[in-house]
C-alpha cells in the first residue's frame, strides 16, 4: 500500500473507532468536555460525535481502498480536520478557557493537517 492510500486508511480507521467509542460511552466524552451529561445530551454526543464520525471515519477508508478516492479523500479530511481545529483556536482566544482538553484535540488536528499535507505531497499523481 502506497504511503498516501496507508495514511488515509490510519486516519480512517482513527476516525471510525474515535466514533465509535462516542456512541459507546458518550458520558466519557461529556466529562472531558466539561458538558452536561443529560440524556438528550448523551442521544446528541451518541448521534454527531459517534454516527458523524463512524460515517466520514468509513468514507475515508472506502476512499483508501482506491487510488482514484486516495487524493479527494486526503483533501477532504484535511479540509474538514483543518476547519476544526481553526474554530476551536479562535474559540479558544474568544472565549478565553483552553482546557487541556481542547490544547489535546488541537494537537491532534494540527499534526492529522500536517499528515494529511506531506501524504498529498507524496500522492502518486502529483508527481
Amino acid at each position: 500500500m502506497s504511503f498516501d492510500r496507508g495514511v488515509l486508511a490510519f486516519l480512517g480507521g482513527f476516525v471510525l473507532l474515535a466514533g465509535l467509542a462516542c456512541f459507546a460511552a458518550p458520558a466519557s466524552l461529556a466529562r472531558q468536555a466539561g458538558w452536561s451529561a443529560t440524556p438528550a445530551g448523551l442521544t446528541e454526543i451518541r448521534a454527531f460525535y459517534g454516527g458523524l464520525q463512524v460515517g466520514f471515519g468509513g468514507f475515508l477508508i472506502w476512499c483508501s481502498r482506491e487510488h482514484a478516492r486516495t487524493l479527494f479523500g486526503l483533501l477532504v479530511e484535511g479540509f474538514v480536520v483543518g476547519a476544526i481545529g481553526v474554530a476551536r483556536a479562535l474559540g479558544m482566544l474568544i472565549d478565553r478557557a483552553p482546557t487541556m482538553f481542547h490544547l489535546g484535540n488541537l494537537g491532534v488536528e494540527i499534526a492529522t493537517v500536517a499528515l494529511v499535507a506531506i501524504a498529498v505531497s507524496k500522492h502518486r499523481s502529483l508527481v
